[in-house]
């Protein structure tokens, strides 16, 4: 039986990547902060144990017996003097306490545009892998086997988008994404537990259509609820949204310009040789979310 060690388990990916994992058989541990929330989104089959990647004893505790870690964490603060950020400090931590207990091999989820930044047409670097790259510098050198998902743009994230009735895009998004999508990612995870052929590698992780984020978002919406209408906003509608504070403003504003210049093409072939090839189009995943 394959077995896994899911720091992140109940994050907007992580939730669904550990679902998938335990449909398909493996046995899955899940490092978590709150056991009791835990407790009630994932499957019972689901080890849940106490854990926190700004504390290396809990770590220690937690990660006796692993052999293989997937991390699913996030960025969302682009301070490059804050002294902690979970994808940076947090994933240190994480790689210190795994040399010391013989952790074999760490699997993280990271963005397409880290491992491809000549898809930003306008040269644009964008600011959270500036708080990614010092942890991922620190995995390549520490001796663990690691295995890199460089993502594309995830359909999980597309009913976020909607209220009031419209899929609502800002910005100008013309250029063509490969977008995946947790189902198939959890298919790539499975296929790197114990396979020697992903270990200290680099993956691209995308889907087969090559579309832009509007006709995306109608492919998506014509199964999902074709009442709703894609609706196409300037990026200044931002300063209109009340978000709660400026910080947040300029982190969205930064991730939706950056995507808006990313014109990626097709370059996960040598992926599907190694993890599997993706399965679900655009519409076939938004039917797993309405059956």
């Amino acid at each position: 039986m394959k077995k896994i060690t899911v720091i992140g388990a109940t994050g907007q990916l992580g939730l669904p990547v550990t679902k998938e994992l335990n449909k398909k058989g493996v046995k899955v541990k899940a490092i978590v902060r709150d056991i009791e929330k835990a407790k009630t989104l994932l499957p019972e089959q689901v080890e849940i144990v106490f854990g926190d990647v700004a504390d290396k004893n809990s770590l220690r505790n937690a990660l006796i017996g692993t052999d293989t870690i997937y991390l699913t964490l996030n960025t969302t603060n682009w301070d490059e003097e804050l002294p902690f950020h979970t994808e940076r400090e947090g994933i240190m931590n994480v790689i210190d306490v795994s040399k010391e207990l013989g952790v074999n091999h760490i699997i993280q989820i990271v963005g397409i545009d880290s491992s491809n930044p000549e898809f930003a047409t306008k040269g644009m670097t964008y600011k959270t892998n500036l708080i990614r790259k010092p942890a991922m510098d620190y995995m390549k050198k520490s001796g663990i086997n690691y295995t890199y998902l460089h993502c594309s743009f995830f359909l999980d994230s597309f009913p976020m988008f909607i209220q009031d009735g419209e899929f609502a895009i800002i910005g100008n998004h013309q250029f063509p994404m490969f977008y995946t999508n947790t189902i198939d990612l959890a298919e790539n995870i499975y296929h790197s537990i114990g396979n020697s052929n992903a270990y200290k590698q680099s993956f691209t992780v995308q889907g087969k259509e090559g579309i832009s984020f509007p006709e995306a978002a109608r492919e998506f919406l014509s199964v999902y609820n074709p009442d709703i209408k894609v609706t196409e906003y300037p990026m200044e509608i931002i300063k209109q949204l009340g978000l709660p504070s400026v910080d947040e403003e300029q982190f969205m504003e930064h991730m939706l310009t950056y995507v808006e210049q990313l014109k990626e093409e097709q370059i996960s072939e040598s992926t599907w040789k190694v993890l599997g090839e993706p399965k679900l189009s655009i519409k076939r995943f938004a039917e797993t979310l309405v059956s």
